[in-house]
């Protein structure tokens, strides 16, 4: 595509007022050509002849589908593996240590609500292979929620490019977890098959995604408007279970409104969810008031320094 813009100026208009109503996000001023690239994209996948008769086809006709994929098309972030290592860190070191203690082993669910291409989730599985040594008879879930988008249908195949295995992944890591396929990389199927995603939109009801001791949205708050700021975090804390974790990315904050959370003072972005334990579906959990976020941290981090250079 040459850098000439094709699009209609009302059309842009029109998309960002789109991307605000189903996701509540905004596109920016500067983002005209990225927004015609990945459309043209998504034109020729769908089967239109242009880019503008797609458009035309998305106002003219209202398509859910249609207006679906071009705002998840036009929303879909980068992402790199071990992304915010301080993160993964805080989860090794400091959530699983202490929710181990307080299930008594048990079943731990981790979400990554928003996980885009699947990197976020896919760091957590190898986090959790990495360690589950030293949390005995402790059953780990992973689930990646998102938008039905192209984005999505990459994560649940575990596909990547050599350029993005090269983006935050140590090569222990890269030769241990994936194979090599032409060009890409594919996740074997022993880390895969750990993995569950579901396809959701993130602003209707999550009541039937159940709940969670550890709720991963990291890098997505700055990008949303203040009301759909306050609806997704409402619902984050319906799905994490009480003395549950959520984790914001490392310079997010929950503002005023605290939605039942407290942060975690050695881990910035980190906060704990309030309240009596909810009963938990597969093992009681013996709650013990000593167990604090400061209790002594296991050596996970050091498995995650270096560069991820290749």
């Amino acid at each position: 595509m040459s850098g000439t813009l094709s699009l209609k100026p009302s059309y842009y208009e029109a998309l960002k007022r789109l991307t605000i109503e189903l996701v509540g996000v905004k596109i920016g001023a500067e983002h005209e050509f990225l927004v015609e690239t990945r459309l043209l994209a998504l034109a020729r996948k769908e089967g239109f002849e242009s880019l503008n008769q797609m458009i035309d086809e998305l106002f003219s006709r209202g398509q859910t589908r249609l207006a679906i994929h071009v705002v998840t098309a036009l929303l879909e972030r980068a992402t790199s593996f071990f992304e915010g290592r301080n993160g993964f860190e805080t989860i090794g070191d400091v959530l699983l240590p202490n929710l181990h203690k307080l299930y008594r082993g048990g079943t731990v669910r981790i979400l990554s609500y928003g996980c885009s291409s699947g990197q976020e989730i896919y760091s957590a599985a190898i986090l959790v292979d990495k360690i589950a040594e030293i949390l005995p008879n402790m059953k780990i879930e992973l689930i990646g929620v998102d938008y039905p988008s192209q984005a999505l249908e990459r994560a649940k195949k575990g596909r990547f490019t050599h350029f993005e295995v090269q983006r935050g992944l140590p090569i222990r890591h890269l030769i241990k977890y994936f194979t090599q396929d032409g060009e890409d990389w594919v996740v074997k199927d022993s880390l895969r098959n750990k993995i569950s995603f579901i396809d959701h939109n993130l602003l209707s009801d999550i009541s039937d995604l159940g709940t969670y001791q550890i709720v991963m949205f990291r890098g997505h708050l700055n990008q949303i408007t203040k009301p759909a700021k306050k609806r997704i975090l409402r619902s984050l804390s319906r799905l994490v279970c009480a003395h549950g974790y959520l984790m914001l990315g490392c310079n997010e904050s929950l503002d005023t409104a605290n939605f039942w959370f407290d942060p975690v003072p050695i881990a910035a972005g980190c906060f704990k969810k309030r309240g009596k334990m909810a009963e938990n579906p597969f093992l009681s959990p013996v709650p013990n008031p000593a167990d604090e976020e400061t209790s002594q941290q296991l050596p996970i981090a050091t498995q995650f320094q270096g560069n991820g250079a290749l």
